[in-house]
């Protein structure tokens, strides 16, 4: 019989894999020491209170060009004859008002469903996920108020809306729906007396008709901010009006009704600002004319690619945002995002879009703070920050100071901005080169054990 002393080797391969187990849990734990971020331990500071509305009024006036309402531009029709714009008091006197906007597609349904998604490749059929849906997961009731443009998977993310299905402006009935369990108790009478009074706004053939057509919207809007006290909410309201008027009316037609939008917008930003709601006003596309004579279009090749088509106002009024005008050029997918910032929603869509720097206010993320830091403007002492990562909210537009012992770092606020301070002796860099290198080591040890146990066995 033959005996075995010491070790057996089955023994060994088991310790020796013990020991190779271990080598790699010590190398993988040191690399996500090296790699791990601090936003875990975020520590929140505000700097001054932030001013956040208690629901949004999203504004589409069907065909409205930033050509024929800006100061800053001026309509030309086909043949390069110069045409009158309007003056909107309410729309450009106040508020943050994008200067360049432009729509990725000048046609109404197309247009829409990248407003609510921030996606030039959306489907209207098939949106996925809109701004109600995010709205909605943070207790907002999302409402409508409209005319024409929608599909039917968009009017499905209402709670309760208010639809027109007909273009027509004589003749046409309003159509209340409602999503079950959505208060219907609260939006019934409002909606049914606004149902009701459609055929008195739009009993005037003409230009009034254009007009009124467009008031019913705006008006009924107003009364519904003016009734929902306590309820945070996002609406969205469409005023077919304009883009009716200049396809059937021409040019001095359209430039009429667009002018007529000044009294009933009043109204809806007096609601909006005695209700400490948030208006923002846009449009889904512009329109075109092929002279001072004859009918407008928009979405046909020869005006899809026309300024006056595809440059579209966008002005916020209302509390958090800051009063100016927003230089660059931007696209209509950037107002999704903006709008759940503004609203200080966080869920994130799938679009492409920039949330624009409207805001009054913004946040300040530091990582890698040690433990004495300070944020001060001037000779003004702002807030204390805590070590790894610290956000400092409600910072105006400007200039800023981190402080730490001798140390001292200048930032520039212009949105919201994030700084890397790094770790002592350890900078961003290093850490990435380091955590490579520790991937490699765990990777080659791994690679190793395996050849030999392969080679043993």
């Amino acid at each position: 019989m033959i005996e075995f002393r010491g070790e057996r080797p089955e023994h060994r391969r088991n310790h020796e894999s013990t020991k190779i187990t271990g080598t790699i849990l010590l190398l993988f734990f040191l690399w996500l020491a090296f790699t791990a971020s601090d936003a875990g331990r975020a520590t929140y500071i505000e700097s001054e209170p932030m001013r956040e509305p208690s629901g949004l009024v999203l504004l589409v006036v069907d065909g409205l060009g930033s050509s024929y309402v800006y100061p800053e531009h001026r309509p030309y029709a086909l043949d390069g004859s110069p045409l009158e714009g309007a003056v909107l008091f309410n729309l450009s006197g106040s508020g943050a008002r994008v200067v360049d906007l432009q729509v990725p597609v000048p046609e109404t349904t197309k247009s829409h469903s990248i407003l609510v998604t921030g996606r030039a490749d959306v489907e209207p059929e098939h949106p996925g996920r809109t701004v109600f849906d995010a709205a909605r997961e943070e207790g907002y009731l999302c409402l409508g108020v409209l005319q024409r443009g929608d599909a039917m998977p968009v009017l499905q993310e209402m709670d309760a809306v208010l639809y027109l299905d007909d273009n027509s402006l004589h003749g046409a009935e309003p159509i209340p729906g409602y999503r079950a369990g959505a208060a219907v108790d609260l939006l019934n009478p409002i909606f049914q007396k606004w149902r009701d009074a459609f055929g008195s706004y739009t009993d005037e053939p003409g230009v009034p008709g254009y007009i009124e057509y467009n008031a019913w919207a705006l008006d009924a809007a107003a009364d519904v901010v003016s009734r929902l006290h306590g309820q945070r909410f996002l609406m969205l309201v469409n005023a077919g009006g304009a883009d009716s008027a200049g396809q059937d009316l021409g040019a001095d037609g359209y430039r009429e009704v667009v002018s007529a939008l000044d009294e009933p917008l009043g109204k809806l930003a007096e609601a909006c600002r005695r209700n400490h709601v948030l208006l923002v006003v846009t449009a889904d596309h512009g329109m075109v004319f092929p002279g001072k004579e004859g009918k407008g279009g928009h979405s046909a090749e020869k005006y899809a690619d026309r300024l006056e088509a595809r440059r579209v106002p966008l002005v916020f009024l209302g509390p958090g945002v800051e009063e100016l005008n927003l230089g660059g050029s931007w696209s209509q997918m950037d107002i999704a995002p903006t709008l759940l910032s503004l609203l200080n929603i966080s869920a994130s869509l799938t679009g492409n879009g920039r949330e624009m720097p409207v805001a009054e206010s913004f946040q300040l993320a530091v990582s890698g703070a040690p433990e004495d830091l300070t944020l001060w403007q001037g000779e003004e002492r702002l807030a204390e920050g805590s070590a790894g990562q610290c956000i400092f909210w409600g910072l105006s537009r400007g200039a800023y100071v981190l402080r730490a012992g001798e140390k001292q770092w200048t930032v520039s606020v212009n949105g919201d901005t994030a700084v890397d301070l790094g770790r002592p002796g350890l900078g961003k860099g290093w850490k990435r080169i380091v955590g490579v290198v520790l991937i490699l080591i765990i990777n080659l040890v791994g690679m190793a054990a395996i050849v030999r146990t392969w080679r043993k066995d």
